[in-house]
Parts: C-alpha cells; sequence; structure tokens
C-alpha cells in the first residue's frame, strides 16, 4: 500500500525560480522597505503602503481616501522620510494611488 508523506515548504525559504522567483524577491524587498518605513511614517500615514519603484518614482498605494488626500498634500515630507533610507534617497517623485477593492 502507498504511504502519502505530509512534505510540507517553508514558504519564508522558499525560492522558486525565474520570473515567479524574481517576483519574490521584489516581494520581500517591498516588504523590508515597508517595515522600515512604518516606523518613520506619522501615525497619519500608517496606512501607506510602497508598491511600485520605477524612474525614481515611488509609488504608494492605501485604501484610505484621506489618507491619500493628506499625503498627497504633504509629498515633501514623504520625500524627506524616503530620503532618510539609503536605499530610497534616490527618490524625486511621489505618486499616490487609492485601491477601492471591496472584499
Amino acid at each position: 500500500m502507498y504511504s502519502k508523506k505530509n512534505n510540507t515548504t517553508n514558504l519564508s525559504n522558499f525560492t522558486p525560480k525565474g520570473k515567479l522567483g524574481a517576483l519574490f524577491a521584489q516581494a520581500r524587498v517591498f516588504n523590508r522597505l515597508n517595515d522600515q518605513l512604518s516606523i518613520l511614517l506619522p501615525d497619519a500615514f500608517k496606512t501607506l503602503s510602497l508598491c511600485a519603484l520605477k524612474d525614481n518614482t515611488a509609488t504608494f498605494v492605501t485604501h484610505n481616501q484621506a489618507v491619500a488626500f493628506r499625503a498627497q498634500k504633504q509629498q515633501d515630507t514623504l520625500l524627506g522620510i524616503l530620503k532618510n533610507l539609503d536605499a530610497l534617497s534616490n527618490i524625486q517623485k511621489i505618486i499616490i494611488k487609492v485601491d477601492l477593492t471591496e472584499y
């Protein structure tokens, strides 16, 4: 009789190959940056999440329209916070997006 083994994979160490592997690596980088930013961001901006970096532009996403509005008005403050992190010191522009997806 065939004995089925329960082989589990520790996903924190899982590293797939190819394009999926690149996405996993990118997600880990964004998770680390968001952890660092959560310490530096004021309480009013805690729901902002860094989701993209391209051409010296950082894109944040939030599900709260009020936070997005306030962040849009205080971009200089956010840029100053980003300059405190070595990995984000070259950022020149910030884009704030609102995710209105309902679950």
